[in-house]
C-alpha cells in the first residue's frame, strides 16, 4: 500500500482553515505525530478512554467522513512550532504516512486511545479518515 502525498504537499503556511484552531503547520505536525504513534515511535497524545467497539465500528466503517468538532483528547493547536520548519514538518508527515501505509501488522500499535484494540485494517481505515479529515479542514 502506498500513500499519495500530493494533497499534503500542497499545504502552504497561508492556507485558510474551514474549522478548528490548528494552523497549517500544526496540522502537518499532527499528522506526523499521529502516524508516529501508530508506528510505536512515540506515545499517543490523546487521553485514553474506555474502548467501545461499537464506536470504532461506527466511526471507521459506517461514517464516510470524520465529523467536524469531534474531540479525541489531543490538543495539536497548542503545540508551538518553528515557522522556519514548515517544509520539514510537511515532509515528515508525508514520510510517516508512507511508513504507516507500508507497515506490517506487528509494527503497529495494538490500541488506539479512543477505539481500543486495532487491526491493521482498522489502522489503515483510521489513517485514511484522519488524514482526509484534516486535509478537508484546509480545503485540500
Amino acid at each position: 500500500m502506498v500513500f499519495w502525498p500530493g494533497p499534503v504537499r500542497r499545504l502552504t503556511p497561508a492556507q485558510t482553515r474551514a474549522w478548528g484552531t490548528m494552523s497549517p503547520q500544526q496540522m502537518a505536525s499532527h499528522l506526523g505525530d499521529a502516524s508516529a504513534a501508530v508506528l510505536k515511535q512515540r506515545e499517543f497524545s490523546a487521553t485514553p478512554r474506555k474502548p467501545n467497539p461499537l464506536r470504532r465500528l461506527l466511526v471507521l466503517y459506517v461514517l464516510s467522513r470524520l465529523p467536524r468538532g469531534v474531540r479525541s483528547g489531543a490538543d495539536p493547536a497548542a503545540k508551538q512550532l518553528d515557522p522556519g520548519a514548515f517544509a520539514s514538518d510537511v515532509e515528515r508527515a508525508v514520510a510517516l504516512l508512507n511508513q504507516l501505509a507500508a507497515a506490517p501488522p506487528e509494527s503497529l500499535a495494538q490500541r488506539h486511545p479512543v477505539f481500543g484494540a486495532m487491526s491493521r485494517k482498522n489502522w489503515m481505515r483510521w489513517a485514511y479518515m484522519h488524514t482526509d479529515h484534516h486535509l478537508r479542514q484546509f480545503g485540500l
